[in-house]
């Protein structure tokens, strides 16, 4: 019991889930114009994924103009255009199919977004090495 005559468990804490789902419904609360969203359906089952982006898909089809990040590449795949961020550096952007396909070649003609990922890491990597070799 603390001095206001009230406690709380740890136990009573709602799940990741649901956590994330009243994180969205309170940044929705005020119709914004542009919404931020850091890693939303981070720690969410699949189902609970699905549906934030539904959610979301619905706020870009109202006009809102929505900025995520995220670690997941599938979940980049849904957004109409991508910065991939390296050591704190855009080191690409574009659309999905733009950044797939700046990394297509004859031994992967249909990169994945992963693919696209690390093919733009290894670029960077490796121009960074000849740009400190100079």
């Amino acid at each position: 019991m603390t001095a206001s005559g009230w406690s709380i468990t740890v136990k009573s804490l709602p799940p990741v889930g649901f956590k994330q789902r009243l994180a969205l419904a309170c940044a929705l609360m005020h119709e914004p114009d542009i919404l931020f969203l850091d890693e939303p359906t981070s720690g969410v089952d699949p189902l609970t994924r699905r549906e934030f982006w539904l959610h979301i898909n619905g706020m870009v089809d109202k006009g809102v103009t929505v900025m995520v990040t995220t670690h997941f590449m599938d979940e980049a795949e849904y957004c109409d255009r991508i910065g991939l961020v390296y050591h704190g550096k855009i080191i690409a952007a574009g659309t999905p199919d733009e950044l797939k396909a700046s990394v297509a070649d004859e031994t992967h003609p249909d990169p994945s977004m992963e693919d696209a990922f690390i093919g733009l890491v290894e670029e960077y990597d490796k121009e960074s090495a000849q740009e400190a070799a100079s």
